[in-house]
Order: C-alpha cells, then structure tokens, then sequence
C-alpha cells in the first residue's frame, strides 16, 4: 500500500508551518488563535517537540479564567476572526486539549479539558453542544461537536463519557437513517428533547444537515464520528460503535460523487482508514473503506502548493488552519493503512500464503 506519498506532504506541510507560524516573528503579527490550534498536534505528530512547545506557549497566553481560549483583542462573544470558531466554540479548545495532553503539557491540557467537560457535555443526552451550556436558553446538540468531546474524553482517559458520546451519535444515526422519510439528508442538530432540527435558515444549511444527492457538502460533519466511533469500537470492543461508523460511511459512500475531490472530506478519508484498520481479516467491507480512504488522500495530495500548504487560494489564516489539519489526517491515514498492510502481511506469514 502506497502511503509514502502521505507521508511526504504531511512533512511538506509541516515545513510549511516551520517557515510561517513558528517563526517568531510571525507570531508577533498575527495573534489569532486559528493560526495555531490545530498545528501542536501536526508539529507533534512530525516530530517536532520543541516547535510544538512554543506554539502552546503561544496559545497559552490567550487562555481566560476557566480555562477557555480567545484571540487577543477579539470582540465579545467572539474566538477567531475566523467565524466557524465562533460558531462551534468549543471545536479550538478540544484541540487545543488533546494536543497538549499528547505532548504532556498538563499545565495546559487539565484546564482545558475542564472547561469543556463543565461547559459542554449535555449529561441528559451525552452529546456535546455547540454553544456553553445554559439553564435557561435551548441547547443545540450537534455531530462534530459530540464526536470532538467524544474523542477528548478518551484522549483523557474518561471512557465512561465517551461511550455517553458514542451513544448519543447512534441516537443520531438511528433518528436519520433509521426511517422512509428522507435517507438521503442527514440532520446535524438536535434539540434538549432529543429532536432532530430540521427547520432552519437557508443560510445556515450548509452546517446543518448534509444532503447525499448534492454536490459540495460539508463532508467532515459526517467524517468525524466515523473515526471516533471506530476508535471507541477498539476502546471498548462494543459492536454497536463500529456498527454505526459503518453506516455512516456507508451514507457517505452514497454522497455525490464531490465527495472524492473536495477539501472538505479529509475526516472522511481519516475515518475509512480508521474503519478498516478495526478489521483482522481482509474482506470486501474493509477493500472499500481502504479505497474511501486512499481515493481521498490522493486528493489532498494533489491540492498541495509549491510551498506545501493546501489552500493557497484562500486567506492566509485559512490557508495554514487547513495546511496544519491535512497533515495531520494524512499523516494518520498513513498510519491507519500501514497497520492495515501490517496485519495482512503477517496473518500471510502466518498461514503461509
């Protein structure tokens, strides 16, 4: 299996971020907590230990009493310059958490972790919310950030809320795709009743629902938990988690033909790999979900610039979010097949064949 290639432009990208975001200077100009959050981890992932070091310092500078991050000089009620960090709040913290625990920088990692798990966890439904908690306005459960919290609370060793979490994302699944109504449309949203959302504006759809009949949806809504739940399958041996990744893939695989060449689907990609990488023996399911897996980093490959970034047509702070983000899910999508070829090879061996 050919993940070299991955391999090599995660190492791109992440050169790309040592000329650009780790530099010093840099950092004086651009305070903005979007240029950094996901690259601890990328930085990690390569490597690259004392790099990852200071941009956590970086970061650590804008957290608040609590235990929150926000820009410095962002106005009230805002994270990022960049809006889909104010819409999903805490999406910046989870990672932001699970980098620093991944590079034992607790005096981070534990305020962080708290603020979330306080902030966010719906203990009714055992979902994350895309906004704090409140006692007296509606709560929004939502996928991505159920799936986030999920994967944070394993990353710290809190498999009982995780399991809340992959339950929730199953009561998701049954509700969508579980009935005649419309199989096609996967609703994101659900209320503190439990209720899918499925009135909402049409400005606001996009983040809402993503629709397998139409080009250029928001794919990694439905990426995220494939990966998660097939991470707590192996956490927890439970049929029923990689039983619903399986159906969530396989919703995606049933997605308009964007999904293999858009920007949008690289969680996909990481949750195929991680679904097959759940299986011992070679079958027909794990074949497609290696194919999901390889189709979509082949794309991410090709959307590599000159300098190793990925989406040089965009803003920069955009450009080096997302640059950070692919090389980390080629990286593990590299991974996740390598321990696919891994285990064939050796069950070969084993049986002489």
């Amino acid at each position: 299996m050919a993940t070299d290639k991955y391999l090599t432009a995660s190492q791109k990208a992440v050169d790309c971020l040592l000329k650009t975001i780790c530099q010093p200077d840099f950092r004086k100009e651009h305070k903005d907590v979007a240029f950094y959050f996901k690259s601890v981890t990328s930085l990690l992932l390569a490597g690259k230990h004392k790099e990852a070091n200071f941009i956590l310092d970086h970061i650590r500078a804008t957290c608040r009493k609590g235990g929150d991050f926000v820009s410095p000089g962002a106005e009230e009620g805002q994270k990022s310059a960049n809006g889909a960090y104010n819409e999903f709040w805490s999406y910046a913290n989870g990672w932001i958490a699970m980098g620093a625990v991944r590079l034992q920088r607790f005096d981070v990692a534990y305020p962080a972790y708290r603020y979330l798990e306080e902030k966010f966890f719906h203990r009714e439904l055992g979902g994350g919310t895309v906004k704090p908690l409140s006692k007296t306005e509606p709560n929004i459960v939502e996928v991505i950030s159920t799936s986030h919290l999920g994967m944070v609370f394993m990353s710290f060793g809190d498999l009982d809320k995780a399991w809340r979490c992959g339950e929730n994302l199953t009561l998701f699944t049954k509700k969508n795709l579980h009935h005649d109504d419309d199989p096609n449309t996967f609703y994101l949203r659900m209320d503190d009743k439990e209720k899918l959302i499925k009135d909402f504006p049409a400005e606001a759809a996009a983040i809402c629902a993503v629709k397998a009949t139409e080009p250029n949806q928001l794919y990694f809504f439905i990426g995220y938990p494939i990966a998660f739940l097939a991470k707590l399958f192996v956490a927890t041996g439970e049929d029923k988690f990689r039983d619903c990744a399986e159906e969530l893939l396989e919703f995606c695989m049933r997605c308009d033909e964007s999904i293999y060449s858009s920007n949008f689907s690289h969680k996909v990609g990481w949750g195929a790999a991680c679904l097959a990488a759940v299986y011992r023996n070679r079958n027909s399911k794990k074949e497609k979900y290696i194919q999901v897996a390889t189709k979509i980093a082949d794309h991410l490959v090709s959307l590599q610039s000159d300098r190793g970034s990925f989406l040089d047509s965009g803003p920069e702070m955009d450009n080096l979010d997302q640059t950070a983000e692919i090389s980390v899910w080629l990286r593990e999508i590299a991974t996740e097949l390598d321990r696919v070829a891994e285990l064939d090879r050796a069950k070969s061996l084993k049986f002489g064949n």
